[in-house]
């Protein structure tokens, strides 16, 4: 299967770097082992959120729950985006 994808010419810049270093012996196995990465993150992710969500439950189970303050909530998810932006 062949793919093609553009890259910005930073990110060109990088991925021929570290071909040229030797850490990869093709663009291709770049990009693969990029997306083994990204894919291995998303699994984390997925995992994470999957446990925080067993106690949430958990806590709304044994009446553990305090009433949502939307400006909490606001701060909270723009921090969290604040955050990823800065990755």
């Amino acid at each position: 299967m062949s793919t093609n994808v553009s890259l910005t010419p930073e990110l060109e810049e990088y991925a021929k770097a570290k071909v040229q270093q030797g850490l990869y012996g093709s663009m291709s196995e770049l990009v693969r082992d990029a997306l083994r990465l990204l894919r291995k993150q998303d699994i984390e992710y997925t995992q994470a959120i999957q446990v925080e969500l067993k106690q949430a439950a958990s806590e709304i189970d044994q009446g553990n729950i305090s009433p949502l303050v939307m400006q909490e909530i606001i701060e909270e998810a723009e921090s969290e985006f604040t955050a990823k932006e800065n990755l």
